[in-house]
């Protein structure tokens, strides 16, 4: 790493399909065993809409979008059912990339790590209860609803470099999703669309 304003960057790893694996057509199945009805049906009705991303955004309560949730999906189901199943979308966390993150040379090459996640208060209480043991690999968390806006706005990741006293350039970030790795190198960020532990082991190495 040059001697520069790129020297000790932070490090931005993405959480979910990063650091952990996760699937929405878990909560799908979920709900459609709670309600007796069929999951197909439950497909063809999900969506990431408006109230997904005001959600997200911190704008509106878990209530409120479960009330729309129920809604668009047809569901009889109380606010606690409907919660299991949003939240049943997590799956194993990501051991390799975990291993990667405490080694030295990780370690010794950025000023911190840190977990930045489009989530929601709902499902950030419950993968931070669920990953609780491997969560202390990192530094912090940056989530969506906590801080008002979504990678890859301009907006979120302006937040983190005033927070940590970096320039946009001071940077990396680490994502599953191209447009989002995109549009943050149009930023000036320095960035890994993520493949595989072993891709983004090559990476860090030739930062």
């Amino acid at each position: 790493m040059p001697a520069s304003e790129h020297e000790h960057p932070l490090l931005l790893i993405d959480m979910g399909g990063v650091f952990f694996d996760y699937a929405f057509d878990r909560a799908l199945a979920h709900w459609a065993a709670a309600a007796c009805t069929d999951v197909a049906r439950l497909s063809d009705a999900w969506g990431i809409d408006d109230p997904f991303d005001a959600f997200e955004r911190g704008e509106i309560t878990g209530a409120d979008y479960l009330a729309h949730l129920r809604l668009r999906l047809g569901l009889e189901l109380n606010d606690q059912q409907m919660t299991d199943g949003w939240n049943a979308i997590y799956g194993p966390v990501n051991r390799e990339l975990i291993d990667l993150l405490a080694t030295p040379a990780v370690r010794g090459r950025f000023r911190a790590v840190l977990g930045v996640s489009n989530t929601n208060a709902l499902h950030a209480a419950a993968w931070r209860q669920l990953y609780r043991t491997d969560l202390p690999v990192l530094d912090g968390t940056v989530c969506s609803h906590e801080i008002g806006t979504t990678k890859p706005r301009p907006e979120f990741f302006e937040s983190i470099a005033a927070d940590h006293k970096v320039p946009l350039t001071g940077m990396v970030l680490v994502d599953d999703i191209p447009v989002v790795t995109e549009d943050a190198a149009a930023l000036g960020l320095r960035t890994h669309t993520y493949t595989g532990t072993d891709n983004l082991t090559r990476f860090l190495t030739l930062q």
